[in-house]
């Protein structure tokens, strides 16, 4: 199942909207990098002002480029690099700001493609907007 089949492009979602929508049980949706069970996507979580009390990894988007820090253990780099090879979607979900949205929401941006990387722990990744 593609996630992206069941969300509207622009609109703004929240964990808790996703948990119940998609019946997720899984405590790693609160991480930046999510593969919910069943699904053949990868949600990426994207806040370009981190909180005090998180990982400051560093963010970029720009509307059709994504350039942002993987987990520090890099334990999910190469489900990314291998998403398309594996027959899996990145979804990008971006806010400025925590509060950007109610409810701490994000706004989905859309499916995405593996662009390039660099460097490790954590790794440097560029995704690319796919076409609709």
């Amino acid at each position: 199942m593609f996630t992206s089949d069941n969300l509207k492009i622009d609109e703004v979602y929240t964990r808790s909207q996703l948990r119940e929508k998609f019946a997720v049980k899984d405590a790693t949706i609160n991480n930046g990098i999510f593969r919910p069970k069943g699904h053949d996507s990868i949600w990426l979580f994207v806040t370009d002002e981190k909180t005090k009390d998180r990982t400051p990894y560093i963010d970029e988007f720009n509307g059709d480029h994504l350039y942002f820090e993987g987990q520090t253990a890099g334990l999910r780099d190469k489900m990314l690099i291998e998403h398309e090879g594996n027959g899996l979607e990145v979804l990008v979900f971006h806010r400025k700001a925590k509060y950007e949205y109610p409810g701490a929401g994000f706004r989905y941006e859309g499916r995405f493609s593996y662009v390039e990387h660099d460097g490790g722990h954590p790794t440097n990744f560029h995704f690319r907007r796919v076409e609709s």
